[in-house]
């Protein structure tokens, strides 16, 4: 029956929705997926049986904190001022080997405006010369 504010259009049709197929279809659907679950968690327990059982906690070591930082800083310091005021031999195999840091600044400054130039390589000694007795 229409009234002022609709006009002629109709009213609505009452909503045709069974009570019982709503509740046996959303029933289902639930009963559906308990099965599933109960399924899942038969199928786990079966084939991964420790699936479910919570791991032993696993406590990381504490980290090595310094006790003494002043101390290791100055023996960092004392090994590496070492370094850098030693000869040392780098690779003896090739002849290669580390001088003092005062000395290779000295070396390279005194080359001038070749001081980047690439080294030229060693003289190879002669064929003949052999480090022993002849």
């Amino acid at each position: 029956m229409p009234n002022k504010e609709m006009g002629s259009r109709a009213l609505p049709q009452p909503a045709g929705i069974h009570n019982r197929a709503v509740l046996v279809v959303v029933g289902s659907f639930l009963l559906f997926v308990g099965a599933a679950i109960a399924g899942m968690l038969l199928f786990l327990n079966t084939q991964a049986p420790g699936a479910f059982t919570p791991r032993a906690e696993r406590r990381f070591p504490s980290p090595e904190l310094q006790t003494f930082p002043e101390a290791d800083l100055t023996r960092f310091e004392a090994a590496q001022r070492a370094r850098l005021t030693a000869y040392a031999w780098v690779d003896r195999d090739h002849n290669i080997a580390s001088i003092p840091i005062d000395e290779a600044m000295q070396l390279v400054a005194g080359r001038g405006d070749q001081a980047y130039d690439a080294l030229q390589p060693a003289p190879a000694p002669p064929h003949g010369a052999s480090g022993g007795n002849p």
